[in-house]
């Protein structure tokens, strides 16, 4: 049995460089990397949610980046432990010159992946020493590889807080940025769409190569793209559905963007949809001006998005907010003067 272990070995190096492909260079996730941070993840939130500290997500960046390295280094390094150790006599001792041991084959490969190079244990023959070369260079794509899947974490998160920031001061909540915009932005309702196309686009972008990304959470209201994405979405569908005039230019194409967002967030999430969220109740925009139309245009309207309104209501239960936080426009001074 012994001489076989270089089978799943094989397959644990082999797997984790289709995983490290997948995940750093093609537009996507590994499966290695997803079941790896689901994991993780869960337990996460389910601290989260028995404590009811939402700060706990916050440690979500560092515990899922360095659990997916900690995953594919353990792999790798087990799978040329295996296929070193299928062979009595692959290794031996550079003094002794006696049979390495598991775990002396196991702290060869260590030093060989990371490239030290001690040589206390020697490949004696010519085709182990050549695997040995082979397992040096996959250490040093591993290596290559994690910085990949690092470095493009921080820009990602730069834009998502650039966007979330600009939704949380032109809010914060669905019926806020309707408002506001109507009535305090140079710009009116346009300030929803065109502005905001050029910052969509690039986190859209983000996280269709890295969809990882949507498990990363950030600790203040005001940088949480869980909670302000789905007011922004919950916004233009109210716009798209009930107002009763012509639509602000750009409108459909921030409304795709956001769906566009919606759908990795659940490809990287999975698990069942949530119901809709309830209606909103408009009147604060009615008493503002808004030209909309009746409470049934609007239902019959968010009816038809029910699917991606399903959506939204589960990136912000992702994040433990509720749909009043989301969605009501409570908190916000100007509004609280309007409506009087």
């Amino acid at each position: 049995m012994r001489q076989l272990l270089w089978i799943p070995g094989l397959v644990l190096v082999v797997g984790v460089l289709v995983d490290l492909l997948v995940t750093c260079i093609q537009a996507g996730e590994g499966r290695l990397n997803r079941a790896a941070q689901r994991l993780l993840y869960a337990g996460l939130h389910l601290i989260a949610q028995r404590t009811r500290r939402r700060g706990v997500l916050y440690w979500s960046t560092p515990v899922l980046i360095t659990g997916s390295l900690v995953v594919w280094t353990m792999l790798t390094w087990l799978g040329w432990t295996l296929i070193f150790w299928s062979q009595p006599g692959a290794l031996i001792g550079a003094d002794s010159g006696q049979p390495a041991t598991f775990l002396a084959t196991f702290y060869f490969v260590g030093y060989t992946l990371s490239t030290l190079g001690l040589g206390e244990i020697i490949a004696p023959e010519p085709m182990w020493r050549i695997l040995t070369d082979v397992a040096a260079i996959s250490g040093f794509f591993l290596l290559t590889f994690a910085i990949t899947f690092i470095v493009p974490v921080a820009q990602a998160r730069a834009d998502r807080r650039e966007l979330a920031l600009a939704l949380h001061r032109a809010g914060p909540g669905a019926q806020a940025l309707i408002l506001n915009a109507y009535t305090d932005h140079d710009r009116g309702l346009h300030s929803l769409t065109v502005d905001l196309h050029s910052v969509l686009n690039r986190v859209d972008a983000a996280h269709m190569n890295t969809p990882y990304l949507h498990r990363l959470r950030d600790h203040h209201a005001q940088d949480a793209l869980d909670l302000h994405l789905p007011a922004l979405g919950e916004a233009l569908l109210i716009l798209f559905s009930a107002l009763d005039a012509e639509p602000p230019r750009g409108l459909r194409r921030a409304l795709t963007s956001v769906d566009s967002l919606s759908r990795t967030f659940v490809e990287t999430q999975g698990g069942p949809l949530p119901p809709p969220p309830p209606f909103p109740d408009l009147g604060a925009l009615r008493r503002a001006g808004l030209p909309l139309k009746s409470d049934a245009e609007l239902q019959a309207g968010l009816h038809a998005h029910a699917e991606l309104r399903r959506r939204l209501h589960a990136m912000s239960r992702a994040g433990l907010w509720d749909w009043a936080e989301v969605a009501e426009p409570q908190g916000t001074p100007p509004l609280n003067t309007r409506a009087s």
